[in-house]
């Protein structure tokens, strides 16, 4: 399945191209970016972040929006991964019109990188049909790189009530890379899976972030929902690994049964997005979408 509506491809994927190739100009001194010094600056950040990102994509500001993330990025929605000039492809496919304000924005810092979950609802069509309308949530994680603030990993919840299997993605990506991050979240998914409680909290970090069929969600509830569910082994296929400085960003088309409470996710492929920081056993996980939903 295609986004629809992806005219006028070419200036998006030029703009990639002269991103990958060329580094952003430094940020003056005097607008260079900087961290909040507290809760309620970084929820403000978070938020004109995702708005401001938001608003480039109404404004159908290729170059714009393409120095917003970084050349390493992905993306995950519910047809699968995505790297920066797929990443670029989709969203030209999203409707022009201004999208409504994120809302329920939580912001965490996480040493260099900002994870950011929010609510957004923004007009989207697929193969003509459109998506519903209700907010969905949404995550982001971002760092600061030349001064600016730049995206290196997107997932996105918004999808159709019936999710399609997702397809493999069109990029190839480094194979040594690839495997090795598909070992780490491997190594992730079976301590959740086993319930090796110590080992799966070990691997997650201080202000990690999740969204999944069930909203946003943060540490404390990761931990609690793979002490309560009882797991599938979790089977990775189409994995994709790139790095943005000290992070390691895995996509995959992840095949995971889990039974939650009353809820039953199926044993059925749902793109899957993991943020480690840092590398080695020392590696940590810091945002994490899952598009699997219960039928």
């Amino acid at each position: 399945m295609k986004l629809s509506s992806l005219s006028f491809i070419a200036p998006f994927v030029l703009a990639a191209q002269i991103f990958a190739q060329a580094p952003v100009a430094p940020a003056s001194p005097a607008n260079a970016a900087a961290w909040p010094t507290d809760q309620a600056g970084l929820t403000t950040l978070a938020s004109s972040l995702i708005n401001g990102w938001f608003a480039k994509i109404a404004a159908n500001d290729p170059v714009g929006i393409s120095q917003s993330m970084q050349p390493n990025m992905q993306l995950i929605d519910f047809q699968g991964s995505a790297d920066l000039t797929q990443s670029l492809e989709k969203i030209k496919g999203l409707a022009s019109k201004s999208p409504s304000k994120a809302t329920d924005v939580i912001a965490t810092r996480v040493g260099d990188a900002l994870v950011a979950t929010c609510l957004l609802a923004v007009n989207q069509s697929v193969d003509g049909k459109n998506l519903p309308s209700g907010a969905a949530p949404r995550i982001g994680v971002w760092q600061i790189v030349n001064g600016s603030w730049q995206m290196a990993a997107w997932g996105s919840l918004h999808m159709p009530e019936v999710r399609p299997a997702p397809s493999a993605p069109t990029f190839a990506g480094d194979a040594t890379l690839n495997a090795e991050g598909a070992a780490m979240l491997t190594k992730f998914l079976t301590a959740q899976q086993t319930k090796n409680m110590d080992a799966f909290d070990g691997m997650l970090a201080d202000g990690m972030q999740v969204v999944n069929f069930k909203g946003q969600k943060v540490r404390a509830d990761m931990v609690k929902g793979a002490s309560m569910a009882k797991t599938q082994p979790p089977i990775i296929a189409d994995a994709r690994t790139t790095r943005c400085g000290d992070l390691t960003i895995v996509t995959c088309n992840l095949t995971m049964g889990q039974s939650i409470a009353f809820n039953t996710l199926p044993a059925d492929p749902a793109p899957f997005l993991s943020v480690f920081q840092g590398s080695g056993d020392s590696a940590k996980v810091i945002a994490i979408a899952n598009t699997n939903k219960p039928k």
